[in-house]
């Protein structure tokens, strides 16, 4: 049913009953008038989508301006409208928030990469000013989800791992926790549609199955805090399609082996309550001690508050139950929308900014790094928090993500503290860089100043502002040995060839567009300038003629890859990874080796430095074979390995390697090699996999 004006007018006036919503008349009249003609893939009339967005906006009972902004949001983007437009007639609150929406489109941008973290960090900019521009984007991506299915498939793929990986979790700092789960199973529907489907057939008939056990639960509960006189309110759940999906991943189990499916949730009207609670639902049930936990002593960072227990239910099924306040489970599925709306044109507090300490982290990540593949991954460490507390020796609390070290501690304290950081004391008693912190750790950091940061340390830290230091300081050091091993490299050259000596490097390094004598030394060590180039330009005439003897070339690998503005270079393809033609590349230069090929979302990639990375592309002319591995967790029965074997023989595809083994859970987990010409033909490979009975899942390595 379409959205019209009226239903939303009729939505504000249910939590502002006095709102002046002439401006939001205003608003409809003008994106109507802006987006005439125009329409949506689905065929429908484009001014839809921007009611749709501000009648969400207006169910999260958020301010005039907010609902003003949500109708307005695409009239930059897709119309002549401009800034000084929407001032004149909105004003200049309107005008800032729709501004915040508007993406960068007008520029030329070497990758869609660099685009979509050039827009993001336009966002961030945006939303420190003025937080509905962040609230508004998330439900401008939702109705966009929610009507994925007219794009293309590889539209449909792109846009839902972005929002995978960047706005599901945003929801999930901001404590949205509704929007968050439909934003992941929005995305995982088209990420992965036979894993999707099969796993909401089986949570639905376990709802089904499971239907009267629940209420009998819940009766229980009700029954036992009703004698207690405690005033509860008793909800019984499935859990969602994503966290199931990633406990099967993560875990490499079958469906069967999830135990803590259900759930109960008991809401009160007091912290006292919570607790009594707690203590009366272990006195009937067995808990699981590892699975208790307290989220109302050390609340989450999105502001999410709750008790966790998980216990041996009545026929030993395993209940996770979670016991909260009302006004924490309103929290908990609003976030900071209900913590804090403008009503009354207030901004936000200290209180509510404290919570929102990560947006700062992220202001701070734009500032300090130019480089948009290390921008955007440094965003998406900081949105994936699970966090431990741990205290200062001085007995000050400090929030990290799980798996966190010693030396994200000591970053998190001071640049300096980090680079000479050798150890730790925690609790009293010497550990290594790689302990991984607990919560209720008291750590004291250990440093010298003979220590030095490694690149070993980039797999050790979890925090982006370790790694973002860390890096900073391995980039110093490889750019002065570069700097030293050029200037040797063509010295060296000069002398051989008994040239002048008072050579002005200043000039020549201008000769080569370079801006002083560093980055032209740092070139040549890093083998983005040859020295035969520079004494081709400074030699004599005679003497040139011996640097241009011709050597019998090494033979070169075949290559799909094209090194753009680079020509004869020995290409190699990286086996961490193992690109194929259609996989996102990028291309590294090794000292004396050429150039290595990775894929673009390669961990390796991520820890070298960006200097030394060049783009190339794949040539759609070549058709050469490429090795790939795989695994494949399915049942461990009989003939299963003969049914993955017949698919790949079925494409006319070769198997180069493969070994199988058993897991104790009644898994078995097969890792093949194969020769495949394309990203295509092994995504119809992987399909064909997926359809066989009895296949859980299928990860390329």
């Amino acid at each position: 049913m379409t959205v019209r004006i009226n239903d939303i007018l009729d939505e504000i006036s249910t939590y502002i009953p006095d709102a002046d919503t002439r401006i939001i008349e205003k608003a409809y009249v003008f994106s109507a008038r802006v987006h005439q003609g125009q329409t949506r893939l689905s065929g429908e009339p484009y001014l839809n989508h921007p009611l749709e967005v501000a009648h969400l906006i207006a169910q999260m009972q958020l301010d005039v301006t907010s609902v003003t902004a949500a109708l307005l949001h695409d009239t930059l983007e897709d119309s002549l409208t401009r800034v000084e437009d929407i001032k004149t007639e909105f004003g200049d609150e309107v005008a800032l928030v729709v501004d915040g929406l508007t993406k960068i489109s007008k520029i030329n941008f070497r990758s869609e990469e660099e685009q979509q973290a050039e827009n993001f960090r336009k966002m961030i900019l945006a939303m420190s000013k003025d937080l509905r521009i962040l609230l508004i984007k998330l439900i401008d991506r939702l109705h966009n989800m929610r009507t994925l299915e007219y794009h293309s498939r590889n539209s449909q793929q792109r846009i839902a791992r972005e929002t995978l990986e960047i706005y599901a979790p945003l929801a999930n700092r901001l404590g949205i926790h509704w929007l968050q789960v439909e934003l992941e199973e929005l995305s995982l529907k088209y990420l992965d549609p036979q894993g999707y489907n099969t796993l909401k057939t089986k949570l639905d008939a376990i709802a089904k199955e499971k239907e009267e056990y629940l209420k009998d639960l819940m009766s229980q509960i009700q029954g036992k805090l009703a004698e207690m006189s405690l005033a509860a309110e008793v909800k019984g759940r499935i859990k969602h399609i994503y966290s199931v999906y990633i406990k099967l991943k993560r875990q490499g189990i079958p469906f069967e082996d999830v135990y803590d499916v259900l759930g109960t949730r008991i809401l009160l009207n007091t912290v006292a309550e919570c607790y009594e609670t707690l203590g009366i639902i272990h006195s009937i049930w067995k808990p699981i001690q590892a699975r208790i936990k307290d989220f109302i002593a050390m609340p989450k960072a999105n502001m999410y508050q709750s008790l966790h227990t998980t216990v041996f239910g009545p026929g030993g099924e395993r209940i996770e139950i979670q016991i909260r306040t009302r006004e924490m489970d309103y929290i908990a599925n609003e976030g900071i929308a209900a913590h804090w709306r403008y009503k009354d044109g207030s901004r936000i507090s200290d209180q509510d900014g404290e919570k929102l300490s990560w947006l700062r982290q992220l202001l701070e990540w734009q500032k300090e790094l130019k480089d948009p593949r290390e921008f955007l991954q440094s965003v998406k460490i900081d949105l994936y928090p699970e966090d431990v507390y741990v205290f200062t020796p001085k007995g000050d609390v400090k929030r990290f993500p799980v798996g966190a070290t010693p030396l994200d501690f000591a970053y998190s304290v001071h640049t300096q503290l980090g680079n000479q950081c050798t150890g730790a004391k925690i609790n009293g008693k010497i550990v290594p860089l790689r302990y991984k912190l607990n919560s209720g750790d008291v750590i004291e950091i250990l440093r010298s100043s003979k220590q030095h940061p490694s690149k070993d340390w980039l797999r050790i830290v979890k925090t982006s502002r370790a790694m973002t230091k860390i890096r900073a300081w391995l980039r110093t050091q490889e750019n002065e040995q570069s700097i030293a091993l050029g200037k040797e490299i063509l010295e060296k050259k000069i002398k051989g060839l008994h040239l002048h000596k008072d050579i002005d490097y200043e000039t020549l390094a201008r000769d080569f567009s370079f801006k002083n004598t560093d980055s032209f030394f740092a070139s040549i060590g890093f083998g983005r300038l040859s020295a035969n180039q520079v004494i081709h330009k400074i030699a004599p005439e005679e003497q040139k003629k011996i640097t241009e003897v011709p050597v019998k070339k090494k033979k070169q690998e075949a290559s799909s890859i094209i090194v753009r503005g680079v020509e004869d270079l020995l290409v190699r393809y990286a086996r961490c990874c193992r690109p194929i033609p259609g996989d996102k590349v990028v291309g590294f230069i090794t000292r004396g080796r050429g150039i290595t090929v990775h894929r673009s979302n390669c961990p390796y990639v991520a820890e070298v430095d960006v200097e030394r990375l060049v783009p190339v592309e794949w040539d759609i002319a070549a058709s050469e074979n490429h090795e790939i591995e795989f695994s494949v967790i399915c049942e461990d029965k009989p003939g299963m390995l003969g049914s993955i074997t017949a698919s790949i023989g079925s494409r006319n595809i070769n198997i180069s390697k493969m070994k199988a083994y058993s897991n104790s859970n009644g898994s078995s987990i097969c890792v093949l090699r194969v020769l495949v010409k394309s990203l295509t033909e092994l995504d119809g490979l992987f399909h064909d996999i997926r359809r066989l009975k009895g296949v859980v899942s299928i990860e390329r390595q």
